[in-house]
């Protein structure tokens, strides 16, 4: 069974430009796949939208579509895409009449303005560091200050996915 925790960070200004940073690629990846599967729509060619198939077209194509991609953690774009492929799957399904609830509309690109600033770490190094309980490690960002002891609110559980939380904009 999964419990989510929320935990209050303390980022320096140079962390909260970084956490703003992946947020921003995360944006961008969503929107640069969309438009990719939108243009194979139009033109009627064969197009994957599975996490799979967005990923392997953004491998491909990120050197020419986000040039300054190797600033932030490759989990910032893995989850806009994965926000994408999910989003399509849904949209699939409730057109097909094979969801449950409201009918879904196609995504809509996500605006640097109005979109919530968000990304997932779901691999590699992050989470609690040893002998320091008032501290989270994310990768590209480093040790990250914790308002409250994380370790006592983990409980000794494994952390499997961590989303820094949105701060509202002034």
């Amino acid at each position: 069974m999964y419990k989510a925790v929320k935990v209050a960070l303390d980022p320096t200004p140079r962390q909260e430009r970084m956490l703003r940073s992946h947020a921003g690629a995360a944006r961008v990846a969503f929107n640069k796949c969309l438009a990719h599967v939108k243009d194979c729509l139009e033109s009627g060619e064969p197009c994957g939208w599975s996490m799979y198939s967005l990923h392997s077209w953004w491998n491909a194509s990120k050197d020419g579509s986000a040039p300054w991609w190797p600033k932030n953690s490759k989990e910032a774009y893995n989850a806009g895409i994965e926000s994408l492929a999910r989003a399509l799957a849904d949209w699939s399904k409730s057109s097909k009449g094979r969801r449950k609830g409201p009918k879904v509309g196609f995504p809509r690109f996500r605006s640097r303005r109005k979109a919530v600033p968000r990304f997932a770490y779901t691999t590699g190094s992050f989470g609690l560091i040893d002998g320091d309980p008032h501290a989270l490690r994310l990768p590209r960002i480093g040790r990250i200050h914790c308002f409250e002891n994380v370790s006592k609110r983990v409980d000794g559980r494994r952390v499997t996915r961590m989303t820094p939380p949105e701060r509202p904009r002034a």
